[in-house]
């Protein structure tokens, strides 16, 4: 019998199919009787199958398929199972392991296309239920919002009119300075194209401060709680206008409705 260092050294070539048959019988005859040789084959034939799996697939030469008929007719011979180490009995010659290595490969591929489409589904429906959550968690805060400023000793509400909006759209602003906030009230608004949002502004000084986007209802109702980026003091006024979904930095256009504060 070989030595381990002997085996070591033609270990990788055997896992390959490319060493020669003396060397071939000599590791599995010794392979049967140290473990330690044993768990080297294993992991040499772990990387050549790694191997085969990553290496492009070509198309086989019309004379593989003659070549591994005569393998297999030469493996089920009666002399070559007589006598033979159990590990030669039951391992495949390299042809034949090639073509184990390919379905191996398919199937793996395949697993691991499912494996990738479970775990993309996986993603999305992680991602929806954030957004969902996060959906759910915007609507509390503005519903609380709403409460606050309504329940304050302090609100007060102003009249929106229409100006470019069809007749019969108005609005109401409700605002509490104690509250710190105020939120609009709309009736009856325009229905808005596909891409297209209302976006509420504050009027300081002749400048324009965006207070956020909302969409109305399908009978052209909402309650929208204001959403200024930076805390307003002394405003002119409030008004609404139609924009593309997103918002703008400045109105496109005439304020669908507008109301214009009192100055104390």
């Amino acid at each position: 019998m070989i030595s381990c260092e002997h085996v070591q050294e033609i270990l990788d070539a055997y896992a390959l199919g490319a060493a020669d048959a003396a060397d071939g019988r000599a590791i599995e005859e010794h392979v049967a009787d140290c473990v330690r040789c044993w768990e080297e084959l294993s992991k040499a034939q772990q990387t050549a199958a790694l191997v085969a799996l990553t290496s492009p697939l070509t198309e086989a030469p019309g004379s593989l398929e003659a070549r591994i008929v005569e393998a297999a007719a030469r493996d089920r011979a009666p002399e070559r199972a007589k006598g033979a180490p159990l590990l030669g009995r039951v391992r495949l010659s390299w042809p034949s392991a090639a073509g184990a290595l390919g379905v191996a490969a398919a199937a793996a591929l395949a697993f691991a296309s499912f494996l990738q489409i479970q775990m993309n589904d996986l993603r999305n429906e992680k991602d929806e239920l954030a957004q969902a959550l996060e959906s759910t968690q915007d609507t509390v805060e503005d519903q609380a919002q709403v409460i606050t400023i309504s329940a304050a000793s302090d609100t007060r509400e102003t009249t929106m009119e229409a100006v470019a909006a069809p007749e019969g759209a108005w609005g109401e602003y409700f605002w509490s300075r104690s509250a710190g906030g105020g939120f609009i009230v709309c009736h009856d608004m325009p229905v808005l194209p596909d891409g297209e949002v209302y976006q509420a502004w504050f009027v300081m000084d002749g400048e324009q401060v965006s207070a956020g986007t909302f969409l109305a209802s399908e009978d052209g109702g909402c309650v929208y709680p204001m959403k200024p980026e930076e805390p307003v003091r002394g405003a002119d006024g409030v008004g609404v206008s139609q924009e593309k979904a997103g918002g703008s930095e400045s109105p496109s256009g005439d304020w669908l409705i507008w109301a214009a504060f009192e100055r104390e």
